[in-house]
């Protein structure tokens, strides 16, 4: 088959001549534009437009990286960003990641091999990965979680303040006479959301004098519904005599709701329960989640005006806390002594 570089050859003339009598561009001389022409036309040679048209979608690709196969809110968040996408001109790419994945240095990869002109992740995590993200090179921001401690000016971020949606969660399951709570979220080593999430919490538990045995009081699953399942019946093994459960996922929140019913115990007449993210699916749980609600309307928004910004205007990069909602919902009982 013949091919761009067999033409360049029989013409002695360079690859870039050949493209350009090709695409019908100026900066070829008369005589060799005809002789080019004379070469294509005798082997009836057809640019191919497919590959053409491939690499001009690359640069205007932006690749969306979503940490975790499970998680209904960054599911939530893409559908929202590929809609916003539909009124732009760009493409999206959208590669699904373990939610242990390392999400920058496959970024890196992405970069080199198809040179995208900027990236998208939902979730990620900034912190444990902050040497990779260092080496992006391309305008890029996270949504949903923080990255003010990577140095790098193409990299923004947008997240929910989670960690005093954390405290707000602790204070309303004290406030309600609960003082023997245990928690399920991610692990902690790989999580530097679930970090800030549970430091939070357990400085509101501190100011209340109440104590925490992480050994026996704190159980990481998958932010996931088996996730949660699973960890809510390590968690009545290990901590006895728990009244509540904050769950740093809805998703968590109402698998261990359907294990503690397995176990025939009740939400919230037995145990109560907490989430976070404020997904659709809390609002028609029996009985309603109580959760805190990330807005995520505001955070596809304030993320893809950071990434545009940088990429259509050079703008530095920004990082910014979103407020949240707090959903009392019914799953917390109030327990505290009648007077």
């Amino acid at each position: 088959m013949m091919t761009i570089r067999d033409i360049a050859r029989e013409c002695n003339v360079g690859l870039g001549t050949v493209s350009r009598v090709l695409n019908g561009q100026p900066g070829v001389r008369p005589s060799t534009r005809e002789k080019v022409q004379s070469i294509i036309d005798k082997y009836g040679f057809v640019l191919n437009q497919n590959a053409k048209l491939l690499k001009e979608q690359d640069r205007h690709t932006i690749f969306i990286f979503v940490k975790g196969t499970s998680s209904i809110l960054l599911n939530s968040l893409l559908e929202t960003i590929q809609g916003r996408f539909e009124s732009l001109p760009y493409t999206t790419n959208v590669v699904v990641l373990d939610e242990y994945d390392n999400e920058a240095k496959r970024a890196c990869r992405i970069f080199y091999e198809q040179k995208p002109l900027g990236m998208i992740f939902l979730g990620g995590s900034p912190d444990v990965y902050k040497d990779d993200f260092a080496k992006v090179q391309v305008p890029c921001v996270i949504i949903s979680n923080q990255a003010h401690s990577v140095v790098n000016r193409n990299l923004s971020s947008v997240s929910t303040d989670d960690a005093r949606g954390a405290e707000e969660a602790a204070e309303f399951l004290i406030k309600n006479g609960h003082t023997n709570i245990g928690v399920i979220g991610g692990e902690l080593e790989s999580s530097e959301l679930s970090r800030r999430r549970l430091a939070s919490f357990l400085c509101a538990m501190r100011r209340h004098g109440l104590a925490f045995n992480k050994e026996t009081h704190f159980v990481h699953s998958k932010y996931s519904l088996e996730g949660g399942a699973s960890a809510a019946r390590t968690l009545m093994k290990s901590a006895r005599g728990i009244t509540a459960i904050f769950t740093m996922s809805d998703v968590m929140a109402i698998g261990a709701m359907r294990s503690l019913a397995d176990m025939g115990l009740s939400v919230p007449g037995d145990i109560s329960i907490i989430g976070f993210d404020g997904i659709p699916l809390a609002e028609f749980c029996c009985p309603r989640l109580a959760t805190i609600r990330q807005k995520r309307e505001m955070l596809v928004e304030e993320g893809l005006n950071a990434l545009l910004e940088s990429i259509e205007q050079q703008k530095p990069s920004v990082h910014t806390l979103l407020p949240f909602e707090f959903i009392e919902g019914e799953s917390v009982k109030d327990i505290r002594p009648a007077l």
